[in-house]
């Protein structure tokens, strides 16, 4: 699996936080595009910590909280 980030993000806010962010946004894209969870004016995406540690293995529980 690879993970991508936004460099000026990373800056900003480090880089676990960038990939996180670029995670979230591709699946809030695609959930505009494909019209699914809309709520109250904005499209949103939801996963569990556990589910996420899965997903990115070499951040700690305590980052990805």
């Amino acid at each position: 699996m690879q993970h991508h980030f936004d460099v000026d993000l990373a800056v900003r806010y480090g880089m676990a936080e960038a990939v996180l962010l670029n995670h979230l946004e591709y699946w809030i894209e695609h959930n505009r595009a494909n019209q699914k969870n809309f709520f109250e004016g904005r499209y949103w995406t939801f996963n569990s910590n556990k589910a996420l540690r899965e997903i990115f293995p070499y951040l700690s529980e305590k980052k990805i909280r």
